[in-house]
């Protein structure tokens, strides 16, 4: 296998590969990078870890045909020092890789192909739907998934699928967001698509204006003409979440976003570094937010505007998942709506219009 290939469309193509990877892994072969020429003219690259699967062309300039297994994270952090447009890349009969610069040269132990995961098949013929509502359904929704591996169903959003508009729900069981956009299908069809497919589209490496969704059975695909991407589909069930959202609040708090940030920010400084605890005291034409920490005797107080109505509330949150929520906020003034200091708070934008988002968090015990 001997090809010369850019530099840097083989360093770009290495670190969106590298996410794929298991950081650990009892299959030494799921740690590497499949390399194959495609013709006379291209280099395929592919990686998995049984769950997720990506494959890139990258443009090259081939010598002699060939394919090989090579270290991901070697070969990324190889490519990442490399200072010239281009590189050769060779490997013997013996899988020894020898990549040459003009100054010197890396020799590079890689493994045979055999043991690398076949490629996946699809016989049955899919459900197409657009991608359009991806990116921005990604950059609402996936930061509330859970990291816990242990709660598979946590571990992904729910995509729903009607006629007029797509429905996402993320959730790790602490918080919610349920997220409506704008889409004509041709599908009813729901999904829970694991959170690292989603990941990996919102890096902005597959253009999904230009790419199609390809639903099946157990699987999920994405691909354009140099990217293809695809995911097993989480198939236990995603958690009833229209019962968690409550439907009758007494108190509705109106606030700008970025006041409400900065104050949380603020006082979150003083809060418990277990618990950390922050609390809200909605009141009148103001919300007092503090923190107190009994441990190390420390305490914070910040006062901003607001507009309640409904009576008197004090209610405590985890400031950790509060400034997340507040972050992902996208318009000048929120609603914050609740019933009592132990039920489930909302939080909805003011003024949103081509969407609809709604998210939830569950207070703490003060």
């Amino acid at each position: 296998m001997d090809f010369t290939i850019d530099k840097e469309k083989l360093l770009s193509a290495l670190t969106t590969l590298s996410k794929i990877n298991p950081s650990r892994t009892t299959l030494p072969i799921l740690s590497t990078v499949m390399l194959k020429t495609k013709g006379m003219d291209s280099v395929v690259l592919r990686t998995t870890d049984l769950e997720v699967e990506l494959e890139i062309i990258v443009n090259s300039k081939i010598l002699q045909e060939g394919e090989t297994c090579a270290p991901i994270y070697k070969l990324l952090e190889i490519a990442n020092t490399i200072t010239e447009e281009s590189i050769s890349i060779n490997v013997n009969e013996t899988q020894r890789m020898r990549i040459k610069t003009s100054t010197g040269k890396y020799l590079l132990m890689c493994n045979k192909t055999e043991e690398f995961p076949d490629q996946r098949e699809f016989t049955e013929s899919p459900t197409k739907v657009s991608a359009n509502f991806l990116r921005d359904t990604i950059k609402n929704t996936t930061y509330a998934c859970s990291k816990d591996e242990l709660k598979p169903t946590l571990n992904g959003v729910l995509i729903a699928f009607g006629s007029t508009n797509v429905t996402s729900v993320s959730t790790d069981g602490h918080r919610l967001v349920k997220y409506i956009c704008k889409q004509e299908n041709n599908t009813n069809d729901s999904v829970l698509v694991p959170q690292k497919f989603l990941n990996i589209i919102g890096t902005g490496a597959i253009n999904t204006k230009k790419a199609d969704l390809n639903i099946y059975k157990d699987y999920i695909t994405i691909e354009t003409e140099k990217i293809k991407l695809s995911s097993r589909l989480i198939s236990e069930k995603f958690p009833d979440y229209e019962n968690v959202i409550p439907t009758e609040n007494n108190n509705e708090t109106t606030v700008s976003t970025q006041s409400m940030l900065t104050a949380v920010k603020k006082v979150a400084l003083m809060s418990n570094k277990t618990t950390k605890q922050i609390i809200l005291k909605l009141q009148g034409a103001k919300i007092l937010v503090s923190a107190e920490d009994h441990e190390t005797g420390g305490a914070a107080m910040d006062e901003i505007e607001a507009t309640t109505t409904g009576g008197e509330i004090t209610i405590g949150f985890n400031s950790t998942l509060l400034i997340d929520i507040l972050k992902h906020q996208k318009t000048e003034e929120i609603k914050i709506l609740t019933s009592g200091p132990l039920n489930a708070t909302l939080f909805k934008p003011v003024g949103e219009t081509e969407t609809e988002t709604t998210t939830l968090l569950m207070p703490i015990r003060i």
